[in-house]
């Protein structure tokens, strides 16, 4: 039977033993926290350094200089064409001493398909590679030149670690990671490291190569539409000559200056004046595209004072409005009003949702315009009871060569640039031009414009 001192140490020693596990399992936590930490910061150190750049090259220039976060280590970083070809970056050591060595290789020590490391062993199975066994015999075979060999055994190397890079699952490359001579092989916390690394190398790449490839894209579509706007503009310009020499001839024997004209022959004239004046409309259009897309118009800006405007754009189509039979409701603007834009372009529009409205409402229909002050804003409303536009057509039409199903009612149904043309002139003047309607319902084309000062500030 233990006596009670005996007793006492044995209790002293099992809490002893106790508070030592507990304290050994609290530096365990300790150390994995502080690896966790360590590990999160380096990543997050390569991240930013990789996404420094959205260019393709430079990006790549930052993939030469990584490495894992032991003194002496480097990479070899190897890429894929899609073609299958393989290239080896310009490979960066910490080292000055030995990046001295390294860039004498430069060009001279390519990946090949029998490498047991890089992009070779990556092709063949795209999973992590650790060799640390014999790893100058791998890099003697990978020389194929005695002076890379040479090199190479100078450098001093010691565990390699492959991981391959991968974007939307295929593989575009390989970082081959190089320890020195006496370094332990690599754990599995080093491969995972690496892996990471690889994997945010690679987002870095691909979005650089997005970017580059938008860049190219977005200059492939200028130049295609500069070319489109230099072609129209040159073509109107031709087609305007002969079309003016057309209405010109047309004039001269209407008066009869080459002898009689028969009533039948007039008619004929008559005909033939009307759909000269179309063709020189359509051209005149595709100049204002061609000058509206290329940003060549200029404004002058100053005040309008909207109800002396709306009425002298109603008054250059009321013969027309009264030629189809349409009613016009009036229009209703306060002498008040005043907008901000340039009042020819302002006028150019309303003229083209006037005409616009008189085409599309058929004999019998109505036609109104209203003008009024809403917050900072002048609204301009042209409604009409036409023939509707369909609710999957009411952004298209603003697009250019894009109509409403159905014809206009009447022979000057347009080529559909009329209203891409007028957004264009009212968000230049940041205005707006929208447009709500109900097939079969007619529509009511708004059209937004800036107050002048006086007006914008009794508006606050």
């Amino acid at each position: 039977m233990k006596s009670d001192t005996e007793h006492s140490l044995e209790i002293q020693r099992e809490i002893t033993e106790r508070l030592l596990l507990s304290a050994l399992r609290e530096q365990d936590s300790a150390d994995d926290a502080n690896a966790a930490w360590s590990k999160a910061t380096f990543l997050a150190g390569e991240s930013r350094r990789l996404a420094e750049s959205l260019d393709e090259a430079e990006t790549l220039a930052a993939m030469e200089r990584m490495s894992l976060p032991y003194a002496g280590d480097w990479c070899i970083v190897d890429t894929l064409d899609d073609d299958g070809t393989m290239h080896r970056l310009s490979v960066v050591h910490p080292d000055p001493a030995k990046q001295v060595i390294l860039a004498a290789l430069e060009g001279r020590w390519m990946p090949e398909r029998g490498d047991a490391f890089g992009l070779p062993a990556a092709l063949r199975n795209a999973s992590p590679l650790a060799l640390a066994d014999h790893v100058d015999e791998v890099f003697g075979a990978s020389a194929r030149d005695p002076l890379v060999y040479e090199a190479l055994r100078e450098l001093g190397v010691g565990p390699l670690l492959t991981v391959p890079l991968i974007i939307r699952d295929q593989l575009i490359g390989a970082v081959t990671f190089v320890s020195g001579r006496h370094h332990t092989p690599f754990s599995k916390e080093d491969i995972q490291l690496a892996q990471d690394l690889a994997n945010r190398s690679a987002t870095a790449l691909d979005r650089a190569r997005a970017h580059g490839e938008a860049l190219a894209l977005k200059v492939k579509a200028e130049a295609a539409s500069e070319a489109k706007s230099v072609f129209l503009s040159m073509m109107s310009h031709e087609l305007r000559t002969p079309l003016n020499a057309i209405g010109g001839y047309v004039d001269l024997i209407d008066l009869e200056l080459r002898g009689p004209v028969t009533a039948a022959q007039r008619g004929d004239l008559a005909r033939i004046r009307s759909n000269q004046r179309y063709l020189v409309g359509l051209i005149s259009d595709l100049l204002n595209l061609t000058r509206v897309d290329s940003g060549n118009v200029e404004y002058s800006v100053g005040d309008i004072m909207m109800l002396e405007m709306l009425s002298a754009s109603v008054a250059l189509v009321e013969p027309l409005i009264a030629q189809r039979g349409i009613c016009f409701d009036g229009l209703t603007c306060d002498a008040g009003i005043v907008a901000r834009g340039d009042r020819e372009k302002v006028v150019q529009i309303l003229v083209n949702l006037l005409s616009n409205a008189i085409k599309f409402t058929p004999a019998g229909g109505r036609i109104g315009i209203t003008c009024e002050q809403e917050g900072p804003s002048i609204l301009v409303c042209v409604n009409d009871t036409g023939i509707g536009i369909p609710a999957d057509k009411l952004e298209a039409i603003f697009e250019p060569f894009v109509q409403i199903n159905g014809r206009a009612l009447g022979p000057e149904a347009g080529i559909g640039l009329g209203l891409s043309i007028s957004r264009s002139l009212a968000r230049d003047m940041n205005g707006e031009l929208s447009v709500e309607s109900t097939l079969g319902n007619g529509a009511c084309f708004t059209l937004r414009l800036p107050p002048s000062s006086p007006a914008l500030r009794s508006a606050e």
